[in-house]
């Protein structure tokens, strides 16, 4: 991971005041992978699990590092400086940069959603602003701390993405970025292994609602069961396709359009998870005084990154590729949508592992199995040791339905079974890297 510093006065302040007896030059980056160090970084020896930042520092030199922040004492010709913890600098000077920060920093976090939310949100918003918005993955414990440096001095709003796969970290990301508003996309039950009960997610994602300031505004899906009851310190704004709502989504011609507050959105994926992220969109962007029409013709105009529902044609056939992850209500909203929005063409889902399930790893496959079954599917290939007990679960279905250990016989049955016309949907956790089997279609 590696941040452009895109306000250095800011920055300079923010060092300053962390560290008031130093002298230091003007900063380009930081870094805490010496392979990503640029000429006149920062490096941050992290010590992880199976890595070591300390064993990288003559790289990080060699690289153009101008500076290592350590917590050995370490006999380099790099100017060093020791502290007792890499991390809590990084919070430390992340926290005193985020005091000078003047634009609304909008937290998004969730279940599912919420990183092609914050992407269409940035989409919608940049229309109008300077939006700054996190990075790929960079929505961790370390990637947000990370993340607030690229916030220049023109933006207009700051679009932070908080992820959590343990207890009690949005609280934590919270107490470094405070957040002036913030979005709960949903809240299912992902990274079990971690969490016990889908009511410690909901307490871990709650947490952004409660660090918002009195003069902040929380955006609530009052859809959601958890999120409609978690408590708000400030103004709420609420959106739902079946409640009344400061902002209210239908659906009219078979799903086909989106329609929020009198507003007819065309939307590039026909989905109910699109019509939500879009939904939760239009609530901020017009509660920040975008038009309603540029929002319209922003979402109509987002294309979905790679691997989170997008469309592709390969030859004759529809794929949709939902490779970046999986969990049981993500799998199974992507089934629904493929059982409902494409009548009269064969259906077929490839799917993968769901990881990080805990002790349910296995009622999940289960459940996942008997809900092919029920939206009755035209075949399913399923890869992955847990995947067995979604096939097993669907026998006596009248369907295809098939495990495999082995990704390339997957891939040649597969390609056996296909014929013109068909919509095939690949669905699987991270880990399984199932736009393996896309890349073979295309091959």
């Amino acid at each position: 991971m590696r941040v452009d510093i895109q306000n250095k006065s800011n920055f300079n302040i923010a060092l300053n005041s962390i560290l008031p007896a130093a002298n230091f030059p003007d900063f380009s980056g930081i870094s805490i992978d010496s392979r990503n160090v640029k000429q006149g970084d920062i490096f941050l020896a992290f010590k992880g699990e199976s890595t070591d930042g300390h064993n990288f520092i003559s790289q990080a030199e060699s690289a153009g590092s101008t500076l290592a922040i350590v917590e050995n004492n370490i006999e380099t010709p790099l100017p060093t400086l020791q502290v007792k913890s890499t991390r809590n600098f990084l919070n430390d000077l992340a926290g005193a940069f985020r005091k000078n920060i003047t634009c609304p920093l909008i937290g998004i976090t969730g279940s599912n959603g919420k990183t092609t939310t914050k992407d269409l949100l940035t989409h919608v918003l940049s229309a109008s602003m300077e939006i700054m918005s996190t990075r790929g993955n960079f929505n961790s414990t370390i990637g947000v701390p990370l993340s607030i440096f690229e916030c220049g001095e023109n933006v207009d709003a700051a679009i932070i993405e908080m992820g959590a796969s343990m207890p009690g970290e949005i609280e934590y990301i919270c107490n470094i970025v405070q957040p002036n508003m913030g979005l709960i996309t949903n809240v299912y039950e992902s990274h079990l292994e971690y969490f016990e009960y889908i009511n410690e997610v909901a307490k871990t994602k709650s947490a952004l609602f409660s660090s918002l300031p009195e003069d902040g505004v929380a955006f609530i899906n009052i859809d959601d069961p958890f999120i409609s009851k978690m408590s708000i310190p400030c103004k709420g704004v609420e959106y739902s396709f079946t409640k009344p709502a400061d902002y209210r989504g239908n659906w009219s011609s078979g799903k086909k359009m989106l329609i929020i507050n009198n507003i007819a959105i065309n939307l590039s994926a026909k989905s109910e998870t699109m019509g939500m992220n879009a939904l939760a969109v239009f609530s901020i962007a017009s509660h920040l005084g975008m038009d309603a029409q540029v929002i319209k013709s922003q979402i109509e105009s987002f294309q979905l990154p790679v691997g989170r529902g997008n469309i592709l044609q390969i030859q004759d056939i529809m794929v949709i590729n939902d490779s970046y992850n999986a969990n049981l209500e993500s799998a199974r909203t992507g089934i629904n949508n493929l059982t409902s929005l494409y009548e009269g063409k064969r259906k077929i889902a490839v799917i993968g592992d769901m990881l990080e399930m805990g002790e349910l790893e296995k009622d999940h496959h289960q459940t996942l199995g008997k809900y092919l079954s029920e939206k009755k599917v035209d075949a399913v290939f399923a890869f992955g040791d847990l995947t067995r007990h979604t096939i097993k679960a669907m026998n006596g279905a009248a369907i295809f339905h098939q495990y495999y250990d082995d990704k390339t016989t997957l891939l040649t049955d597969l390609k056996a079974f296909i014929s013109e016309g068909d919509v095939v949907y690949v669905k699987g956790s991270r880990g399984m890297k199932m736009e393996d089997i896309i890349i073979g279609l295309q091959g």
